[in-house]
């Protein structure tokens, strides 16, 4: 009996510390953003944070300023997580507000769809299907031509009996031939390929903010589109001529003007779950304000930086009313509500085109507006500041760390 009841109790110590790893490598962030006048971290009890050396407990981890990379080991041994530790200093940004068209498009032309094509002898043929293609797929190029644009394919398909294509599926890269078939029913000389091209992604938000330098940028807070597909693009000046009030259960919006054709703002080189980056055409002049890290957001009052009509930026009164834990890079770092009447009264609170726009606290930067909530549009999610000039490259000593590397 005393041998069972040792190893009911061996098993039950066993579970307990499984239980206490599990829980404690959850809560252990994926992501670590320090100031540079902060303590070093310390790993959980019975972990070990591994890098250059070992660092057992809660004896602290010694960092070195930038980006520090470790492994947490469980009782030294059992490697369950890795950390990326950041030592940064201060950052100071150019803030937006203003609104801008966002144009893009991704690496080839996207198949959305199919639909038939009627030939001379009246019947219905489908050549996208026949040469094997599916929705979704990536045409890369055509006879040797890259497929910049739906144009381009038009063309080779007028021109060319077979179209030998150059195709992306998931991470697969194929050829297939399409044989464009005249269509009877156009009354003219056009040969189809019966594909659905996808249009490049639009829509209007706005600019988070500037590097200190005035030219690197940010802004919505979140991805657009599929993100594998649309990568790249441009952000064009953007003009509000209209505001559709939210209401619960139907997210308000804001209407814009912009012109597709027209010169761009700036070039977008990432699109990501934290927002849209790349670089400005132009500098923004616009004043540098600090960067506060997460320690320094506190729940109270704050600004929002929008445009409502024209392209006039203007302030306006929110409340930060939940802040969440900082474990992983997310663009639902926090909870805002909007409380200025006016706002609340033209748009009914936070609407669509809003994403991106900047919020102040304390007379510095804390993050940016993502999302509204569906059925209370008066409150929405914020991403914190810290994570979006960090994805922006914004950060001084990270830069003199990566050229030195």
């Amino acid at each position: 009996m005393q041998k069972k009841s040792k190893i009911k109790i061996v098993f039950m110590l066993f579970f307990m510390l499984l239980i206490y790893a599990s829980v404690s490598t959850y809560l252990f962030p994926g992501q670590i953003i320090l100031m540079g006048e902060q303590n070093p971290i310390k790993a959980p009890r019975l972990f070990a944070l591994c890098g250059d050396k070992l660092y057992w407990g809660q004896n602290p981890l010694p960092l070195k300023p930038g980006e520090n990379s470790f492994t947490l080991n469980f009782l030294g041994i059992w490697p369950v997580k890795k950390t990326q530790v950041y030592l940064l200093e201060r950052c100071y940004l150019r803030l937006g507000g203003h609104s801008v068209g966002v144009i893009l498009e991704g690496e080839g032309l996207k198949v959305a769809g199919f639909y038939p094509v009627l030939t001379g002898t009246g019947n219905e043929v489908w050549p996208g299907k026949e040469g094997g293609l599916e929705v979704g797929d990536i045409l890369l190029e055509s006879n040797g031509e890259k497929l910049i644009n739906s144009e381009v394919l038009q063309k080779l398909a007028l021109e060319q009996t077979i179209l030998r294509l150059k195709v992306r599926r998931g991470k697969r890269i194929f050829e297939t031939s399409v044989i464009p078939r005249e269509n009877i029913a156009s009354g003219n000389e056009e040969k189809l390929l019966g594909i659905y091209l996808a249009d490049p992604v639009m829509g209007v938000g706005t600019l988070t903010f500037a590097t200190e330098d005035g030219f690197g940028f940010a802004a919505l807070g979140h991805i657009i589109g599929d993100g594998e597909f649309e990568k790249k693009g441009v952000i064009k000046r953007a003009r509000i001529v209209g505001l559709r009030k939210g209401e619960r259960g139907t997210p308000g919006e804001k209407l814009g003007l912009f012109e597709r054709n027209g010169l761009p703002l700036g070039s977008i080189v990432k699109n990501t779950p934290l927002g849209i980056y790349g670089e400005l055409t132009e500098e923004l002049e616009s004043p540098l304000m600090e960067m506060a890290f997460y320690e320094e957001i506190k729940l109270g009052a704050a600004k929002v930086l929008t445009v409502l009509e024209g392209e006039t930026v203007e302030v306006f009164d929110a409340y930060i009313e939940q802040i969440f834990a900082r474990r992983e890079p997310t663009n639902r770092s926090f909870v805002i509500r909007i409380t200025d009447a006016r706002l609340l009264k033209e748009a009914g609170g936070i609407v669509q085109g809003m994403s991106g726009s900047p919020i102040i606290q304390n007379g510095k930067f804390v993050g940016a507006i993502t999302h509204v909530f569906v059925n209370d549009p008066e409150r929405g999610y914020g991403v914190l500041a810290e994570w979006m000039a960090l994805e922006a490259g914004a950060f001084a000593n990270l830069k003199k760390q990566a050229n030195s590397s």
